[in-house]
């Protein structure tokens, strides 16, 4: 009897901790690099929550001002519509774990791509990386709560970063994967 009480706690706490989470295989810096036909560093303006048209979902618009753009065809001063899984109408919420949220004021590079029609971020939150002041330099930070991995594999961004460094790595990232024909 104790053996069966100690297997359903197990199955229930692992239920329970996957329960606020989506499944996803880990992406490192070549696989949102990949994927991504935009990679910007952006400044969300304003977001705004919609029904689908067949009102079962909801979705929210975000519209990020490029400061700068390490992959893609945006320019600095342009603007782009980045869609999110998630969000709230008329006191009604949406939540999708790991999706990327997006609010008015926050500053991340964001590894950008197109489908069906609107432009999304690449693997959820693994492609929003959020850049804060901290002791007066840019440090770029990932935010992965919502996300249960699959299989352990490297994270894109280990830890807190400067962003001059990530800058970096993103140019020598897109070099390596222009001369491998990417």
């Amino acid at each position: 009897m104790k053996r069966l009480r100690l297997i359903c706690l197990t199955l229930a706490v692992a239920w329970a901790t996957s329960a606020g989470a989506t499944s996803m295989m880990p992406l490192d810096l070549k696989g949102l690099m990949s994927r991504a036909d935009r990679v910007v560093l952006g400044t969300v303006v304003s977001s705004e929550s919609r029904w689908t048209a067949a009102h079962d979902a909801i979705y929210t618009d975000s519209v990020v001002r490029v400061e700068r753009a390490y992959k893609g065809a945006l320019k600095a001063g342009q603007t782009v519509t980045v869609r999110r899984e998630g969000g709230s109408v008329d006191g009604i919420g949406m939540r999708v774990y790991g999706a990327a949220a997006l609010e008015p004021g926050d500053e991340a590079v964001l590894f950008l791509e197109q489908r069906g029609g609107a432009t999304w971020v690449v693997g959820m939150s693994q492609g929003k990386w959020r850049v804060a002041l901290e002791n007066g330099k840019k440090v770029v930070h990932a935010d992965l709560s919502g996300i249960a991995f699959v299989q352990p594999g490297p994270a894109a961004l280990p830890g807190p970063r400067a962003l001059s460094d990530v800058e970096h790595d993103l140019r020598a990232m897109k070099l390596e994967l222009e001369r491998s024909g990417q």
